[in-house]
């Protein structure tokens, strides 16, 4: 790999070579520099750079020495070195779009994405018709996105999503990269930004079930219920045959509209799951959690919730499903098992769980441990 890039490298350097500085002793500079280029193909780059060092000593402002002493200590493994000849390349001849391109796919080489978005910005102005496409939009974006210019950012990405010439796929990929690179904070504080972005690529590719996911996962985070409702039901319209999708969106659906309050909608679309497969365990737990908040039907509650546990008995949201019914029920000691259970899979973790084997623990008589437990949960919610 590393020695066909060289050699297109070479290729396309030998192309613009004619037009490179001209000084007195021209010619004996450039059969010099052809003697070079001949060992950097034959793998001698040792040899080549030795001539090309001599070269800048003579002729110290010659482009395109630098730019085949970058090639020579890239096909060593040098990239830092490859980097700085080729970067003193360009200074000396900044109107060069080869030296910025190589430049650039250095920069992609040695993980530096945000500098070579920074150098196809400059080439894309110069030749928009090459060098403006989802590869190079996507690299821009990142070096937008390392500077905090957040708007160029989402310009940017916009352009990307309503590219006709990019299939939905690279689109989606460039997306997911472009905004997994932002610490949790500064994610939140731009959601607004991320949700016209997604409404932008859902009306760019209405088909694409990737870009509809994308919308419905950014409007649940941000407690937008209507558009994460819509963007549900759009993807069941999308994937009529895939059981486990219309079970996963309706189960979304059904807990949104539980935290609008529209409980009887909510259990509606529960229902509705269940037709669709009766032991689907995430539907089931939070079923029956819900109707045990409401201290109803209880029974029902407790056969749905004893189904999750004997498919996932080391599960400790359903663990705490069931034992926190069986104790509403007046069922503390049949309960205790299922708590203890949980602590030792992950239930320490969480301040409801605790809260709720401190009531068993408390009704059982057992008040030191009670407390214990109590605490722990307290502090779980500093």
């Amino acid at each position: 790999m590393k020695k066909v890039l060289i050699c297109l490298l070479l290729i396309g350097r030998a192309l613009t070579l004619p037009a490179q500085t001209a000084q007195a002793d021209s010619a004996s500079v450039e059969n010099a520099l052809l003697d070079a280029v001949m060992y950097i193909q034959e793998g001698q780059a040792e040899e080549a750079f030795s001539i090309l060092d001599s070269l800048r000593n003579i002729s110290p402002a010659n482009d395109a020495v630098h730019y085949y002493m970058g090639l020579c200590r890239y096909s060593q493994g040098d990239f830092n070195s490859a980097i700085r000849h080729i970067k003193e390349a360009s200074e000396l001849d900044p109107s060069n779009n080869w030296y910025l391109e190589t430049l650039a796919n250095l920069y992609i080489y040695t993980g530096e994405p945000g500098e070579a978005g920074s150098l196809y910005r400059t080439l894309a102005e110069r030749k928009p018709e090459r060098f403006r496409n989802s590869f190079t939009l996507a690299l821009m974006a990142d070096s937008y996105r390392l500077k905090r210019d957040y708007n160029s950012f989402f310009d940017t990405l916009t352009e990307l999503v309503g590219d006709e010439n990019t299939d939905e796929e690279q689109k989606y990929q460039a997306v997911v990269g472009a905004l997994g690179g932002f610490d949790q904070r500064t994610f939140i504080s731009i959601l607004p930004q991320i949700d016209t972005l997604m409404r932008r690529f859902t009306e760019a590719e209405p088909r694409s079930i990737n870009a509809h996911r994308l919308r419905m996962e950014i409007a649940a985070t941000r407690g937008d219920n209507a558009t994460t409702i819509q963007e549900c039901r759009t993807l069941m319209e999308l994937q009529p045959d895939d059981k486990e999708q219309q079970l996963v969106n309706l189960s979304i659906i059904g807990d949104t509209y539980h935290a609008m309050g529209e409980t009887r909608k909510a259990y509606k679309c529960y229902e509705q799951a269940l037709k669709i497969d009766p032991e689907y365990c995430p539907v089931l737990n939070n079923y029956a959690y819900y109707l045990s908040e409401q201290r109803r039907r209880l029974c029902k509650a407790t056969r749905m919730s004893r189904i999750t546990v004997d498919k996932e008995p080391d599960n400790a949201t359903y663990l705490d499903t069931y034992g926190w019914i069986l104790f509403l029920r007046g069922k503390a000691k049949e309960a205790k098992p299922f708590f203890k259970h949980a602590m030792i899979y992950g239930g320490k973790e969480s301040a409801v769980i605790l809260m709720h084997y401190a009531a068993v623990l408390e009704k059982l008589g057992e008040k030191d441990l009670a407390a214990y437990y109590r605490n722990l949960s307290e502090n779980k919610k500093k």
